[in-house]
Protein backbone atom coordinates (compact mmCIF):
# COMPACT_ATOMS: atom_id res chain seq x y z
CA UNK A 1 0.00 0.00 0.00
CA UNK A 2 1.27 3.30 -1.30
CA UNK A 3 2.36 5.38 1.82
CA UNK A 4 0.51 8.61 -0.46
CA UNK A 5 -2.76 6.16 -0.15
CA UNK A 6 -5.98 8.13 0.92
CA UNK A 7 -8.00 4.78 0.61
CA UNK A 8 -5.34 3.27 3.38
CA UNK A 9 -7.69 0.26 4.02
CA UNK A 10 -7.93 -3.46 3.58
CA UNK A 11 -11.04 -5.49 2.45
CA UNK A 12 -12.51 -8.75 3.00
CA UNK A 13 -15.34 -10.50 1.44
CA UNK A 14 -17.52 -12.96 4.19
CA UNK A 15 -18.57 -16.46 2.85
CA UNK A 16 -22.05 -14.78 2.99
CA UNK A 17 -21.25 -12.01 0.23
CA UNK A 18 -20.71 -9.08 2.67
CA UNK A 19 -17.71 -6.60 1.58
CA UNK A 20 -15.89 -5.33 4.81
CA UNK A 21 -13.73 -2.90 4.21
CA UNK A 22 -11.53 -1.45 7.15
CA UNK A 23 -9.68 1.94 7.25
CA UNK A 24 -7.57 2.65 10.98
CA UNK A 25 -7.13 6.10 11.57
CA UNK A 26 -5.13 6.28 14.92
CA UNK A 27 -5.17 9.84 14.54
CA UNK A 28 -8.43 10.09 15.69
CA UNK A 29 -10.76 9.30 19.05
CA UNK A 30 -13.72 8.22 17.44
CA UNK A 31 -15.05 5.28 15.07
CA UNK A 32 -17.59 5.51 11.82
CA UNK A 33 -19.37 2.62 10.40
CA UNK A 34 -20.89 2.67 7.26
CA UNK A 35 -23.30 -0.40 5.74
CA UNK A 36 -24.86 -0.07 2.13
CA UNK A 37 -27.90 -2.28 1.40
CA UNK A 38 -28.93 -3.21 -1.39
CA UNK A 39 -32.17 -2.03 -0.70
CA UNK A 40 -32.43 1.25 -2.42
CA UNK A 41 -35.70 2.74 -3.49
CA UNK A 42 -35.34 1.64 -7.16
CA UNK A 43 -35.77 -1.95 -6.20
CA UNK A 44 -39.78 -0.64 -5.08
CA UNK A 45 -42.30 -2.69 -6.45
CA UNK A 46 -44.31 -1.15 -9.54
CA UNK A 47 -47.44 -1.23 -8.09
CA UNK A 48 -46.70 -0.06 -4.07
CA UNK A 49 -43.28 2.32 -4.30
CA UNK A 50 -42.37 3.67 -1.44
CA UNK A 51 -41.54 -0.08 0.99
CA UNK A 52 -37.40 1.28 0.51
CA UNK A 53 -37.95 4.14 2.55
CA UNK A 54 -40.65 2.82 4.88
CA UNK A 55 -38.52 -0.36 5.57
CA UNK A 56 -34.94 1.98 6.18
CA UNK A 57 -37.45 4.19 8.93
CA UNK A 58 -38.53 1.24 11.17
CA UNK A 59 -35.33 -0.89 11.30
CA UNK A 60 -34.69 0.60 14.89
CA UNK A 61 -38.25 0.62 16.06
CA UNK A 62 -37.87 -2.39 17.50
CA UNK A 63 -35.64 -5.64 16.46
CA UNK A 64 -34.49 -8.94 18.02
CA UNK A 65 -36.56 -8.85 20.90
CA UNK A 66 -35.65 -5.48 21.73
CA UNK A 67 -38.22 -2.86 21.63
CA UNK A 68 -37.69 0.67 19.75
CA UNK A 69 -37.45 2.96 23.28
CA UNK A 70 -34.75 -0.08 24.22
CA UNK A 71 -32.62 0.84 20.97
CA UNK A 72 -32.75 4.74 20.89
CA UNK A 73 -31.61 4.29 25.07
CA UNK A 74 -29.19 2.08 24.58
CA UNK A 75 -27.59 4.19 21.68
CA UNK A 76 -28.12 7.57 23.33
CA UNK A 77 -26.34 6.39 26.77
CA UNK A 78 -23.38 5.46 24.78
CA UNK A 79 -23.29 8.73 22.65
CA UNK A 80 -23.60 6.71 19.85
CA UNK A 81 -25.05 8.43 16.33
CA UNK A 82 -27.55 6.08 14.48
CA UNK A 83 -29.13 7.31 11.25
CA UNK A 84 -30.73 5.26 8.23
CA UNK A 85 -32.02 6.39 4.93
CA UNK A 86 -32.92 5.46 1.63
CA UNK A 87 -31.40 6.50 -1.37
CA UNK A 88 -32.52 5.10 -5.43
CA UNK A 89 -29.79 2.61 -5.29
CA UNK A 90 -29.36 1.68 -1.82
CA UNK A 91 -30.12 2.07 2.10
CA UNK A 92 -27.30 3.59 4.06
CA UNK A 93 -26.83 2.97 7.86
CA UNK A 94 -24.61 4.76 9.55
CA UNK A 95 -23.19 4.74 13.16
CA UNK A 96 -20.89 6.82 15.05
CA UNK A 97 -19.43 6.28 18.37
CA UNK A 98 -16.10 6.33 20.36
CA UNK A 99 -13.86 3.28 19.85
CA UNK A 100 -14.36 1.51 23.03
CA UNK A 101 -18.31 1.01 22.14
CA UNK A 102 -17.62 -0.18 18.49
CA UNK A 103 -18.13 -4.09 19.75
CA UNK A 104 -21.68 -3.16 20.91
CA UNK A 105 -22.26 -1.31 18.03
CA UNK A 106 -21.72 -3.54 15.48
CA UNK A 107 -23.62 -6.26 17.83
CA UNK A 108 -26.50 -3.82 17.83
CA UNK A 109 -26.08 -3.28 13.87
CA UNK A 110 -26.67 -6.77 12.86
CA UNK A 111 -29.78 -7.05 15.15
CA UNK A 112 -31.19 -3.55 13.32
CA UNK A 113 -30.58 -4.62 9.98
CA UNK A 114 -31.02 -8.63 10.00
CA UNK A 115 -34.23 -9.33 12.18
CA UNK A 116 -36.66 -6.04 12.70
CA UNK A 117 -39.93 -6.99 13.96
CA UNK A 118 -42.12 -4.12 12.34
CA UNK A 119 -44.14 -3.60 15.12
CA UNK A 120 -48.32 -2.62 13.93
CA UNK A 121 -48.43 0.27 16.12
CA UNK A 122 -44.72 1.59 14.59
CA UNK A 123 -45.54 0.76 10.98
CA UNK A 124 -48.76 3.04 11.06
CA UNK A 125 -46.95 5.90 13.14
CA UNK A 126 -44.64 5.87 10.31
CA UNK A 127 -47.19 5.57 7.91
CA UNK A 128 -48.78 9.10 8.78
CA UNK A 129 -45.66 10.34 9.00
CA UNK A 130 -44.69 9.39 5.96
CA UNK A 131 -47.62 10.63 4.36
CA UNK A 132 -47.36 14.29 5.98
CA UNK A 133 -43.91 14.35 4.54
CA UNK A 134 -45.22 13.68 1.17
CA UNK A 135 -48.01 16.30 1.53
CA UNK A 136 -45.22 18.59 2.65
CA UNK A 137 -43.38 17.77 -0.75
CA UNK A 138 -46.62 18.44 -2.80
CA UNK A 139 -45.70 21.91 -1.57
CA UNK A 140 -41.98 22.42 -2.14
CA UNK A 141 -41.08 23.66 -5.11
CA UNK A 142 -37.65 22.18 -4.90
CA UNK A 143 -38.89 18.68 -4.41
CA UNK A 144 -41.61 18.89 -6.96
CA UNK A 145 -38.90 19.80 -9.47
CA UNK A 146 -36.94 17.13 -8.52
CA UNK A 147 -39.82 14.58 -8.97
CA UNK A 148 -41.20 15.52 -11.77
CA UNK A 149 -37.56 15.58 -13.95
CA UNK A 150 -37.85 11.81 -12.99
CA UNK A 151 -40.85 10.94 -13.34
CA UNK A 152 -40.55 12.80 -16.94
CA UNK A 153 -37.23 11.47 -17.78
CA UNK A 154 -37.27 7.82 -16.56
CA UNK A 155 -40.64 5.83 -18.08
CA UNK A 156 -43.06 4.35 -15.73
CA UNK A 157 -41.65 0.85 -14.70
CA UNK A 158 -37.98 2.64 -14.44
CA UNK A 159 -36.39 2.01 -11.23
CA UNK A 160 -35.43 5.86 -11.14
CA UNK A 161 -39.18 7.16 -12.33
CA UNK A 162 -40.88 7.07 -8.67
CA UNK A 163 -39.94 9.12 -5.72
CA UNK A 164 -37.71 8.08 -3.15
CA UNK A 165 -40.06 8.09 -0.15
CA UNK A 166 -42.78 6.59 -2.85
CA UNK A 167 -46.39 7.93 -3.38
CA UNK A 168 -49.33 8.58 -1.54
CA UNK A 169 -50.79 5.57 -3.34
CA UNK A 170 -48.18 3.52 -2.91
CA UNK A 171 -47.45 3.97 1.01
CA UNK A 172 -51.62 3.70 1.93
CA UNK A 173 -51.31 0.29 0.11
CA UNK A 174 -48.06 -0.91 1.85
CA UNK A 175 -48.95 -3.38 4.37
CA UNK A 176 -46.60 -4.72 7.30
CA UNK A 177 -46.37 -8.04 5.00
CA UNK A 178 -45.25 -5.89 2.15
CA UNK A 179 -42.37 -4.35 3.95
CA UNK A 180 -41.66 -7.84 5.61
CA UNK A 181 -40.97 -9.45 2.35
CA UNK A 182 -38.98 -6.06 1.14
CA UNK A 183 -36.86 -6.38 3.68
CA UNK A 184 -36.13 -10.43 3.47
CA UNK A 185 -35.66 -10.14 -0.19
CA UNK A 186 -33.05 -6.72 -0.09
CA UNK A 187 -31.51 -6.42 3.21
CA UNK A 188 -29.10 -8.96 2.69
CA UNK A 189 -25.77 -9.64 3.19
CA UNK A 190 -24.86 -10.16 -0.57
CA UNK A 191 -23.79 -7.33 -1.97
CA UNK A 192 -23.79 -5.01 0.88
CA UNK A 193 -20.62 -3.12 1.80
CA UNK A 194 -19.56 -2.36 5.56
CA UNK A 195 -16.90 0.05 6.24
CA UNK A 196 -15.04 0.71 9.71
CA UNK A 197 -13.23 3.71 9.78
CA UNK A 198 -11.38 5.76 13.01
CA UNK A 199 -9.85 4.25 15.81
CA UNK A 200 -9.38 0.91 15.28
CA UNK A 201 -6.79 -1.52 13.76
CA UNK A 202 -7.87 -3.71 10.15
CA UNK A 203 -7.43 -6.94 12.08
CA UNK A 204 -9.86 -5.86 14.99
CA UNK A 205 -12.72 -4.18 12.82
CA UNK A 206 -12.49 -7.38 10.52
CA UNK A 207 -12.23 -9.69 13.29
CA UNK A 208 -15.38 -7.84 15.32
CA UNK A 209 -17.07 -7.91 11.80
CA UNK A 210 -16.61 -11.81 10.99
CA UNK A 211 -17.92 -12.00 14.34
CA UNK A 212 -21.28 -10.07 14.57
CA UNK A 213 -22.16 -10.35 10.77
CA UNK A 214 -20.39 -13.79 9.24
CA UNK A 215 -23.33 -15.82 10.29
CA UNK A 216 -26.30 -13.55 8.83
CA UNK A 217 -28.04 -15.16 5.74
CA UNK A 218 -30.87 -13.80 4.29
CA UNK A 219 -33.56 -16.34 4.01
CA UNK A 220 -33.45 -19.41 1.31
CA UNK A 221 -29.77 -17.86 0.83
CA UNK A 222 -26.77 -20.33 0.98
CA UNK A 223 -23.04 -18.69 1.33
CA UNK A 224 -21.64 -17.03 -1.53
CA UNK A 225 -20.61 -19.12 -4.82
CA UNK A 226 -17.19 -18.16 -6.46
CA UNK A 227 -17.09 -14.97 -8.54
CA UNK A 228 -19.49 -13.28 -5.44
CA UNK A 229 -17.96 -10.26 -4.06
CA UNK A 230 -19.02 -6.73 -2.83
CA UNK A 231 -19.39 -5.29 -5.97
CA UNK A 232 -23.00 -4.44 -5.47
CA UNK A 233 -26.03 -5.24 -7.51
CA UNK A 234 -26.42 -5.10 -11.22
CA UNK A 235 -27.24 -1.96 -13.43
CA UNK A 236 -30.11 -0.75 -13.43
CA UNK A 237 -31.93 -0.53 -17.48
CA UNK A 238 -31.12 2.62 -19.60
CA UNK A 239 -33.60 4.81 -20.31
CA UNK A 240 -34.73 6.08 -23.26
CA UNK A 241 -33.54 9.64 -24.94
CA UNK A 242 -36.52 12.75 -23.87
CA UNK A 243 -38.81 12.54 -27.05
CA UNK A 244 -37.71 16.47 -28.28
CA UNK A 245 -37.56 19.34 -26.27
CA UNK A 246 -40.69 19.12 -23.45
CA UNK A 247 -41.74 21.48 -20.66
CA UNK A 248 -43.58 20.77 -17.64
CA UNK A 249 -45.27 23.58 -15.99
CA UNK A 250 -46.45 22.44 -11.98
CA UNK A 251 -47.93 25.63 -10.80
CA UNK A 252 -47.91 25.84 -6.81
CA UNK A 253 -50.19 28.54 -4.88
CA UNK A 254 -48.64 30.93 -3.33
CA UNK A 255 -45.27 30.76 -3.96
CA UNK A 256 -43.04 33.66 -5.09
CA UNK A 257 -40.16 31.36 -6.27
CA UNK A 258 -40.14 28.49 -8.84
CA UNK A 259 -37.85 26.21 -9.34
CA UNK A 260 -36.26 25.33 -12.33
CA UNK A 261 -35.01 21.65 -13.01
CA UNK A 262 -33.89 20.61 -16.62
CA UNK A 263 -32.56 17.21 -17.60
CA UNK A 264 -31.09 15.87 -20.84
CA UNK A 265 -30.53 12.40 -22.03
CA UNK A 266 -30.10 9.66 -19.46
CA UNK A 267 -26.67 8.25 -20.25
CA UNK A 268 -24.03 9.06 -17.43
CA UNK A 269 -22.83 5.62 -16.45
CA UNK A 270 -21.05 5.48 -12.72
CA UNK A 271 -18.91 2.95 -14.48
CA UNK A 272 -18.31 4.42 -17.55
CA UNK A 273 -14.83 5.32 -19.47
CA UNK A 274 -15.81 8.77 -20.01
CA UNK A 275 -17.43 9.58 -16.14
CA UNK A 276 -14.54 11.55 -14.91
CA UNK A 277 -14.99 13.93 -18.42
CA UNK A 278 -18.39 14.52 -17.99
CA UNK A 279 -18.00 15.61 -14.36
CA UNK A 280 -15.17 17.68 -15.72
CA UNK A 281 -17.40 19.46 -17.71
CA UNK A 282 -20.08 19.95 -15.45
CA UNK A 283 -17.85 21.42 -13.23
CA UNK A 284 -16.91 24.11 -15.69
CA UNK A 285 -20.55 24.62 -16.68
CA UNK A 286 -22.06 24.89 -13.69
CA UNK A 287 -20.21 23.74 -10.59
CA UNK A 288 -16.74 25.62 -10.33
CA UNK A 289 -16.78 28.84 -8.18
CA UNK A 290 -20.19 29.96 -7.48
CA UNK A 291 -21.95 27.75 -10.15
CA UNK A 292 -19.71 27.97 -13.12
CA UNK A 293 -20.70 29.62 -16.66
CA UNK A 294 -24.33 28.90 -15.36
CA UNK A 295 -23.87 31.02 -12.18
CA UNK A 296 -22.07 33.76 -13.51
CA UNK A 297 -24.43 34.44 -16.30
CA UNK A 298 -27.40 33.60 -14.92
CA UNK A 299 -27.39 34.67 -11.14
CA UNK A 300 -24.05 37.18 -11.18
CA UNK A 301 -24.27 38.81 -14.33
CA UNK A 302 -28.30 39.11 -15.28
CA UNK A 303 -29.23 38.50 -11.38
CA UNK A 304 -32.02 36.53 -12.54
CA UNK A 305 -31.94 33.38 -10.18
CA UNK A 306 -31.53 33.31 -6.13
CA UNK A 307 -28.71 30.00 -7.22
CA UNK A 308 -27.93 28.23 -10.47
CA UNK A 309 -25.67 24.98 -11.15
CA UNK A 310 -25.79 22.12 -12.98
CA UNK A 311 -24.73 18.25 -11.62
CA UNK A 312 -24.29 14.59 -13.12
CA UNK A 313 -27.03 12.17 -11.92
CA UNK A 314 -25.48 8.50 -11.76
CA UNK A 315 -25.57 5.45 -9.88
CA UNK A 316 -26.72 1.77 -10.80
CA UNK A 317 -28.61 3.60 -13.63
CA UNK A 318 -27.35 6.03 -16.17
CA UNK A 319 -28.52 8.84 -15.32
CA UNK A 320 -28.31 12.46 -16.83
CA UNK A 321 -26.93 15.84 -16.77
CA UNK A 322 -29.58 18.41 -14.92
CA UNK A 323 -29.27 22.71 -14.31
CA UNK A 324 -31.16 23.85 -11.56
CA UNK A 325 -32.09 26.99 -10.75
CA UNK A 326 -34.08 28.92 -7.85
CA UNK A 327 -35.91 32.15 -9.88
CA UNK A 328 -38.35 34.53 -8.54
CA UNK A 329 -41.98 33.52 -10.43
CA UNK A 330 -42.03 37.26 -12.54
CA UNK A 331 -38.34 36.09 -13.88
CA UNK A 332 -38.97 32.51 -14.80
CA UNK A 333 -39.48 32.93 -18.59
CA UNK A 334 -36.56 35.36 -18.78
CA UNK A 335 -34.04 33.22 -16.84
CA UNK A 336 -34.98 29.79 -18.63
CA UNK A 337 -34.17 31.88 -21.77
CA UNK A 338 -31.10 32.91 -20.60
CA UNK A 339 -30.19 29.45 -19.35
CA UNK A 340 -30.40 27.76 -22.87
CA UNK A 341 -28.91 30.63 -24.50
CA UNK A 342 -25.29 30.13 -22.54
CA UNK A 343 -25.80 26.04 -23.14
CA UNK A 344 -25.79 26.44 -26.29
CA UNK A 345 -22.78 29.00 -26.37
CA UNK A 346 -20.97 26.53 -23.93
CA UNK A 347 -21.52 23.90 -26.93
CA UNK A 348 -20.58 26.30 -29.49
CA UNK A 349 -17.43 27.98 -27.76
CA UNK A 350 -16.30 25.20 -26.14
CA UNK A 351 -14.20 25.02 -22.98
CA UNK A 352 -10.95 27.76 -22.38
CA UNK A 353 -7.90 26.44 -21.32
CA UNK A 354 -7.90 28.17 -17.47
CA UNK A 355 -11.64 27.24 -16.96
CA UNK A 356 -10.17 23.36 -17.65
CA UNK A 357 -7.36 23.88 -15.57
CA UNK A 358 -8.84 25.37 -12.69
CA UNK A 359 -12.05 23.12 -12.50
CA UNK A 360 -9.51 19.99 -12.19
CA UNK A 361 -7.35 21.65 -9.42
CA UNK A 362 -10.67 22.42 -7.38
CA UNK A 363 -12.02 18.66 -8.31
CA UNK A 364 -8.82 16.97 -7.74
CA UNK A 365 -8.21 19.40 -4.17
CA UNK A 366 -11.89 18.04 -2.93
CA UNK A 367 -10.79 14.37 -2.37
CA UNK A 368 -8.54 14.36 0.18
CA UNK A 369 -11.18 16.49 2.41
CA UNK A 370 -13.18 13.81 2.51
CA UNK A 371 -11.22 11.67 4.02
CA UNK A 372 -10.35 14.06 7.42
CA UNK A 373 -13.51 12.75 8.97
CA UNK A 374 -13.83 9.12 9.58
CA UNK A 375 -17.40 9.45 8.37
CA UNK A 376 -16.62 10.81 5.53
CA UNK A 377 -14.32 8.48 4.70
CA UNK A 378 -16.42 5.31 5.13
CA UNK A 379 -19.31 7.05 3.38
CA UNK A 380 -16.67 7.64 0.06
CA UNK A 381 -15.42 4.04 0.39
CA UNK A 382 -18.69 2.41 0.87
CA UNK A 383 -19.93 4.12 -2.02
CA UNK A 384 -17.16 3.17 -4.05
CA UNK A 385 -17.28 -0.61 -3.50
CA UNK A 386 -20.98 -0.68 -3.33
CA UNK A 387 -20.97 1.12 -7.14
CA UNK A 388 -18.82 -1.17 -8.50
CA UNK A 389 -15.44 0.97 -9.11
CA UNK A 390 -13.79 -0.61 -6.29
CA UNK A 391 -12.96 0.76 -2.85
CA UNK A 392 -9.40 1.80 -4.14
CA UNK A 393 -10.94 4.05 -6.58
CA UNK A 394 -10.49 7.19 -4.29
CA UNK A 395 -6.71 6.78 -5.25
CA UNK A 396 -7.24 6.81 -8.83
CA UNK A 397 -9.50 9.66 -9.08
CA UNK A 398 -6.64 12.51 -9.26
CA UNK A 399 -5.12 10.83 -12.32
CA UNK A 400 -8.10 10.12 -13.87
CA UNK A 401 -9.04 13.89 -13.70
CA UNK A 402 -6.22 15.25 -14.84
CA UNK A 403 -6.20 12.85 -17.72
CA UNK A 404 -8.82 14.59 -18.97
CA UNK A 405 -8.51 16.74 -21.70
CA UNK A 406 -10.33 19.79 -23.40
CA UNK A 407 -11.53 17.69 -25.91
CA UNK A 408 -12.54 14.93 -23.55
CA UNK A 409 -14.64 17.28 -21.99
CA UNK A 410 -16.12 18.91 -25.07
CA UNK A 411 -16.76 15.43 -26.21
CA UNK A 412 -18.73 14.75 -23.34
CA UNK A 413 -20.96 18.09 -23.70
CA UNK A 414 -21.63 17.34 -26.83
CA UNK A 415 -22.80 13.68 -25.37
CA UNK A 416 -24.94 14.70 -22.56
CA UNK A 417 -25.63 18.50 -22.75
CA UNK A 418 -28.69 17.70 -25.59
CA UNK A 419 -30.31 20.32 -26.46
CA UNK A 420 -32.55 18.68 -28.53
CA UNK A 421 -33.49 15.99 -26.44
CA UNK A 422 -34.47 17.98 -23.13
CA UNK A 423 -37.01 17.99 -20.54
CA UNK A 424 -37.83 21.59 -18.89
CA UNK A 425 -39.95 21.13 -15.29
CA UNK A 426 -40.95 24.68 -13.53
CA UNK A 427 -42.25 24.13 -10.37
CA UNK A 428 -43.90 26.50 -8.48
CA UNK A 429 -44.88 29.69 -11.22
CA UNK A 430 -48.43 29.28 -13.28
CA UNK A 431 -47.30 30.14 -16.88
CA UNK A 432 -49.41 29.86 -19.99
CA UNK A 433 -49.15 27.63 -21.95
CA UNK A 434 -46.52 27.86 -24.43
CA UNK A 435 -44.42 30.01 -22.76
CA UNK A 436 -41.45 27.91 -22.25
CA UNK A 437 -41.63 27.12 -25.63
Amino acid sequence: MSPKSLVAARRVVLDNGLAVIARPNPATRSVAVHLILPAGSGFDSLDKPGAAAFVSRLLDRGAGGLTAARIAGDFENLGAAFLARTRLDGLDVTLRMLPGHLPFALERLRVIVSAPEFPAAEVEGERARILTDLAERDCDTTARADDLLAESLFPEGHPYHAPIHGTRAGVQALGRDDLVRFHAARCIPRGAVLVIAGQVTAAAAHDLAARHFASWTAPGRGPRQAGDGGAGPAPFPDAPPPAGVRAIIHPIAGKTQADVALGFVPAVRRRGPDLQAALVMNSVLGEFGIGGRLGLEVRENAGLAYYAHSYVWAGLGAGPVVVRAGVATENVVRATRLIRRTLARFLSAGIKPKELADSKQAMASVLPRRFETNAGAAGLLADSEYQGLGFEFPDRVADLIHAVDRHAAEDAARRYVTLDRQVLVVAGADLPAGALD
